[in-house]
């Protein structure tokens, strides 16, 4: 009997790689594929794996050696993703331009996030059978809910999405889940995944470490158990397929921020964290973060909880470079004019205050005047682990799905200041007509409203008009407005 073969794309990310080393464990169980941009850090790398000697190139631009077969191509390519997906029984893609390049690169953003993925599902649609045997498995991203913070900051699959004011990625990320969720395919599943936490700490230092809040609640999982959970999905059962999960390491992987911090910079021999940095250096809104709720549904499937927090701090201890041993004698004076100097870096909010970046003050600040307010170290943080609710749906969650009716999605819609223009609920899969509160008539299937938390895709970000959203739309508002003043602020980005 032939083994499945598997697509993976991303495996020279963090959670892609880790999935592939997965995969090599069991290469007597499966043929493995993998699209790999043709970069000289990518050939380099992979040529471990591969036996260029005895490696058989079948088509232009392929390898194949003991069961791995590399199509060096981009996701952007039809070409390149057709030859990676035919044959294949499973697509797992954790491919994506991540931030902060993605922030600064929206245009390629797109190219690989969006419309990469559509390259894919288009693909698998031209397998036999119209692709009905092959399953799509996307990863999404914690950065679709957008800004969590307290009282919000317990998620569930189903919330509202609201990316964050200048968070290119997120918003290809819920462009390309939309298109996955209603694709047509007749198996895919969409993984929305925490913060991958990876051994090397010195990744964690660019200026958008500055862009979370000191008080964000996270909820971490170890690149090793994301890699891991991803290639879980293969042989699960039929009742897997076909919805939207949250993907994380489970309450164990539960921690602050600033909680954080103040264990990284001691792993690193850093010192102190009120020593190196100000607190007004770091904003008071507009990331992403959260505790998922519901992450434990998945886990009943992948059972990828493996490791918990004191896991991945030992692995950062373990993996620190021998010079970091060094940064104990380095004065703290020092190492705060480094780290400052990031914070004033162009994507630094300090840069912003000095260059009056009205945008991005009022998304991150939400004035000038805020961010000047903001005290010390130590003095107004009690209220860090406050109290926090579930957020409402517009609809009785508690009901079977095959007990739902077009009632109920009449009132999902009126909860999102619009309406359900179909006359009948046929499944959660068969898309109905919608109209929002400005008048757009769009199509959605009710996995991709009431599960995933989609709604009009003429309203979605950008731009983030999300002032005049939030008074139309009260599933939208429960969100937006536990971190802003209602009738107040510019959150359209013009300026930023």
């Amino acid at each position: 009997m032939a083994k499945q073969k598997i697509l993976l794309t991303g495996a020279s990310g963090s959670m892609g790689h880790a999935a592939f080393l997965e995969l090599l464990k069991r290469k007597e169980e499966f043929g493995i594929v993998l699209l790999l941009r043709p970069s000289k850090k990518n050939r380099k790398h992979f040529s471990k794996y591969l036996s260029y000697k005895n490696a058989v190139s079948i088509q232009k631009n392929t390898v194949e050696y003991d069961g791995l077969k590399v199509v060096w191509g981009d996701l952007t390519n039809q070409e390149d993703v057709k030859k990676a997906v035919d044959g294949c029984s499973y697509v797992l893609h954790p491919a994506a331009l991540i931030s902060p390049a993605a922030d600064h690169n929206p245009k390629t953003a797109k190219e690989v996030n969006l419309d990469g993925t559509r390259n894919i599902i288009a693909a698998i649609k031209k397998q036999p059978n119209n692709g009905d045997n092959t399953k799509l498995v996307y990863i999404g991203s914690v950065a679709e809910y957008g800004d969590r913070l307290s009282p919000i900051y317990r998620i569930r699959a189903g919330d509202p999405l609201m990316p964050s004011v200048y968070d290119f990625y997120a918003t290809t990320k819920i462009a390309a889940e939309r298109t996955v969720i209603d694709s047509g395919l007749k198996h895919w599943v969409s993984i929305r995944q925490t913060y991958i936490a990876i051994p090397n700490a010195l990744s964690l230092f660019d200026p958008i470490m500055y862009h979370q809040p000191i008080d964000q609640h996270i909820e971490l999982i170890t690149n090793e158990d994301a890699g891991f959970g991803l290639v879980q999905c293969i042989d699960t059962p039929e009742d897997f397929w076909c919805k939207i999960y949250n993907m994380s390491g489970g309450p164990l992987c539960r921690f602050i921020y600033l909680e954080y911090l103040e264990t990284m910079v001691k792993l690193l021999k850093m010192g102190d964290y009120r020593k190196i940095m100000d607190r007004n250096w770091f904003c008071l809104k507009n990331f992403h973060g959260g505790w998922f709720e519901d992450a434990q549904i998945l886990n009943g499937y992948l059972h990828h909880w493996r490791h918990i927090l004191k896991d991945h701090y030992q692995q950062v201890k373990d993996k620190n470079p021998f010079y970091l041993h060094f940064a104990r004698i380095v004065p703290s004076f020092m190492i705060k004019r480094i780290m400052k100097r990031m914070a004033n870096a162009k994507s630094g909010p300090l840069y912003w205050i000095k260059s009056n970046n009205e945008g991005r003050i009022e998304a991150f600040f939400g004035s000038k005047k805020k961010w000047a307010a903001i005290p010390d170290w130590g003095l107004d943080m009690s209220d860090f682990r406050a109290e926090a609710y579930l957020l409402d749906h517009g609809y009785d969650e508690k009901k079977p799905e095959n007990k739902l009716t077009i009632g109920d999605m009449r009132k999902a819609a009126s909860f999102r200041g619009g309406k359900c223009l179909s006359e009948s609920f046929v499944d959660m899969a068969s898309k109905l007509k919608w109209k929002c509160a400005f008048d757009h008539v769009f199509k959605g299937s009710p996995n991709l409203i009431l599960k995933g938390g989609h709604w009009c895709p003429d309203c979605e970000a950008p731009p983030w008009e999300y002032d005049k959203i939030a008074k139309k739309n009260p599933f939208f508002a429960q969100a937006y407005y536990a971190t802003h003043s209602r009738g107040k602020g510019n959150c359209s980005a013009k300026k930023g």
